[in-house]
């Protein structure tokens, strides 16, 4: 639930409605940003989402652990 709760505050802070594209605009910027990283597997045709070190130490300074 924490991560749909995170989902939420995130487009209540940007008025209350976004297109669908933002939140793909928005993981792009994070990858952009080096806290995220795709990755596929060959086992299916699904792209994950992955952090980065770089996210871990973010979110760690911040009190969440990882």
């Amino acid at each position: 639930m924490k991560g749909s709760e995170a989902i939420i505050r995130a487009i209540a802070n940007v008025g209350g409605e976004i297109p669908a594209i933002k939140i793909d605009n928005w993981l792009e910027q994070l990858v952009n940003a080096d806290l995220l990283e795709m990755d596929s597997r060959e086992d299916d045709n699904v792209y994950y989402y992955k952090l980065t070190e770089s996210a871990i130490n973010f979110l760690e300074k911040k009190g969440v652990g990882v």
